[in-house]
């Protein structure tokens, strides 16, 4: 289950998912930042390899696609430390919180879909956002409310999901990316490229580090799940 919170109001955002890989990832970012109605200027996730590559003293590598999606919305990508929860105390005690708000009103009730299950983690969410706090006054939806000016706007067009890999360029000016053929410029060949493959349009572009430019080219046949 995927949960954002908000750092003054800890207003949250929830959604369950069949796995965390990079799609099930940056798909709950870009869901979320349509809940807020804006974007923070920072994130700070976990380490999940989907986010962040490497952690090392004095070296962090983002994924590249996590750092795509940061740079398409005009945010940054900090993440916590290891092991370090008070890095993002907002967010590990609102999945305390939702874990107990919200699972355990559904723990006995059965989904048949993805779908089905997300509508109900909904509703449950609203109310909790709307519940009153206990020792002080308002709620989290409330101070959302003093919060939600001060995000970024979002972008005319919301992050189109991709994964980049590296090919070498064969002599018949083809790659080979998942079992599917690509043609690029015949200059290109025997270079290695950064292709970039887009999810959700089925397309891809090759990128050739020695070269500014970049060429876009239609997959052939390209299967998504």
């Amino acid at each position: 289950m995927f949960v954002a919170a908000l750092p003054y109001s800890g207003y949250a955002y929830v959604e369950a998912f069949l796995s965390q890989n990079q799609e099930s990832w940056i798909t709950a970012h870009v869901n979320a930042f349509r809940f807020f109605g804006g974007v923070t200027r920072i994130l700070v996730p976990d380490n999940l390899k989907t986010g962040v590559e490497k952690v090392r003293k004095g070296e962090t590598v983002i994924n590249k696609t996590y750092q795509e999606m940061a740079e398409h919305y005009g945010t940054a990508v900090i993440p916590a430390r290891v092991r370090a929860p008070k890095d993002k105390p907002t967010v590990e005690g609102s999945v305390g919180i939702i874990s107990t708000w919200i699972l355990a009103a559904l723990r006995n009730q059965q989904f048949l879909s993805l779908r089905e299950l997300n509508a109900a983690i909904r509703e449950k969410l609203m109310v909790f956002l709307e519940k009153p706090f206990q020792k002080k006054d308002g709620s989290r939806a409330t101070l959302f409310a003093e919060e939600k000016p001060f995000l970024l706007p979002l972008p005319v067009k919301p992050f189109e999901l991709a994964t980049w890999k590296i090919a070498t360029v064969q002599y018949n000016y083809h790659i080979s990316i998942d079992t599917q053929n690509y043609s690029v410029p015949f200059e290109y060949i025997k270079q290695k490229v950064d292709v970039r493959i887009n999810m959700w349009l089925g397309t891809a572009t090759a990128l050739n580090p020695g070269q500014p430019k970049s060429v876009s080219i239609q997959a052939l046949s390209l299967a998504c799940s």
